[in-house]
């Protein structure tokens, strides 16, 4: 997106290399899904590549002679394919397959360090690392002779492939991974039990038929503490809930302040709202397409899912398989569960000092970066600039996307990513 933004934009002639170990130029992980009832979760009214232009997504759709609702969520697939098609569009991008293991910033310019041993030297260098794998929650408490019927990261793995029509899976974390694999397991003919199992046992809510807009919010009156914020929210939920409403439209009229919100909340509330408002901020905001969740509802009807809340205290090889132990919450009980396989869905990585990535860790290393806001991701200035060890802002460095999570929230959905690639496309092509 951020590529293409900067070929339209620039007032002359530019060389754009787009560097990708998985070749998933311009789709990313979510968007190269082959699922079809892998669906976004933006009607795709929203879902234009192009600020400029709010119907591009759309007028894209016509020319391939789909008439679909402004309000349709649609295959992400689909969504990918609209992405390379406009990629493939821009005459100044050139793809890369392969991995950018190091970084020297120098005055004269970026120098890249890649995985087939060969550099780069550009002029400037945007960090689009999307998310980082997620970390085990059980590697101290899983056998490793069941370490084969264990699933680390279900985005970068075959495995789920080889999961029998009848097993048993045990799921760890109830968000949006969680969703989309129960929904990949379906697809591929799977009909055993699903047990999907999260601290608090939550599941995304669902989006509902688009309300008017509201405006019941500005800045100046929203408090700086978790506790009143959070007080507030509700209050204004139920209020308009009283009048026949939809508590959707509050959450959704928050997102114009969300940003500046973040920004300003101290440091000690930003940590409140990552340890006790996070997970049901998440399942109110981060919403599922209407027909996933009917297609999770039907499953939990059918037994085929089940949603604990609890925690896997431990697995172990049993059968040819795994046993989980479960703790339920506030129970002192273990439940036992006999599958063939448990997948980690517990969300991406978020704390970068724990992140074992080369780049990353040359980054770190070298200093030329520093941890944002609670060490979620990396710390930029207003315009994106990587801000190094010593404090300093970057005129060659920056980052958007998922990687500057701890400075902007919210920084994962494509309206939001879509707001900083035409930002920084234009100072890039100033430059």
């Amino acid at each position: 997106m951020l590529a293409a933004g900067l070929s339209r934009q620039s007032p002359r002639p530019i060389d754009i290399y787009l560097l990708d170990r998985n070749k998933a130029f311009g789709t990313g992980v979510a968007y190269a899904t082959e699922i079809d009832g892998h669906l976004l979760n933006v009607p795709a009214a929203s879902m234009s590549a192009h600020a400029e232009e709010p119907a591009h997504f759309l007028g894209w759709l016509q020319e391939k002679g789909r008439q679909v609702e402004e309000s349709a969520f649609l295959p992400r697939g689909l969504y990918g394919a609209y992405l390379r098609e406009i990629l493939g569009r821009s005459p100044d991008v050139s793809t890369v397959s392969a991995d950018v293991r190091g970084l020297g910033l120098g005055d004269a310019g970026v120098t890249l360090a890649l995985s087939d041993g060969r550099s780069l030297e550009v002029d400037q260098a945007v960090l689009c690392m999307g998310n980082f794998p997620p970390v085990s929650p059980v590697d101290d408490h899983i056998d490793e002779h069941c370490i084969d019927h264990y699933v680390a990261d279900p985005w970068h793995s075959s495995r789920l492939s080889e999961v029998e029509p009848d097993d048993t899976v045990v799921l760890i974390g109830t968000s949006l991974t969680m969703v989309d694999v129960v929904l990949e397991l379906v697809a591929k003919g799977h009909q055993g039990r699903v047990v999907a199992v999260s601290r608090r046992g939550l599941l995304p809510s669902a989006h509902q038929k688009a309300q008017p807009a509201r405006a019941p919010f500005t800045l100046e009156h929203l408090p700086n503490d978790m506790a009143n914020l959070v007080r507030v929210l509700r209050a204004a939920a139920d209020e308009e809930q009283s009048r026949g409403g939809d508590w959707r439209t509050i959450v959704d009229s928050l997102r114009p302040h969300t940003q500046a919100l973040w920004k300003r909340l101290p440091t000690a509330e930003r940590g409140r709202f990552m340890r006790h408002v996070r997970p049901y901020w998440d399942i109110h905001r981060h919403r599922l397409a209407p027909q996933v969740a009917e297609q999770l509802t039907e499953l939990q009807r059918a037994g085929r899912l089940e949603v604990v809340a609890g925690r896997v205290h431990d697995i172990t090889a049993h059968a040819g398989g795994v046993r989980v132990s479960i703790a339920r919450r506030r129970s002192a009980a273990r439940e036992i569960v006999d599958g063939g396989w448990v997948v980690n869905c517990s969300g991406p990585a978020l704390d970068y000092n724990r992140i074992d990535d080369p780049l990353l860790v040359s980054l770190f290393a070298g200093g030329h970066v520093r941890p944002g806001p609670l060490c979620l991701g990396l710390d930029v200035d207003d315009d994106y600039r990587v801000i190094d060890r010593a404090g300093a802002a970057s005129a060659r460095l920056f980052a958007i996307g998922p990687v500057i999570r701890g400075v902007l929230w919210e920084t994962t959905a494509v309206p939001d990513i879509r707001r900083q690639c035409i930002a920084l496309a234009k100072t890039l092509a100033a430059a």
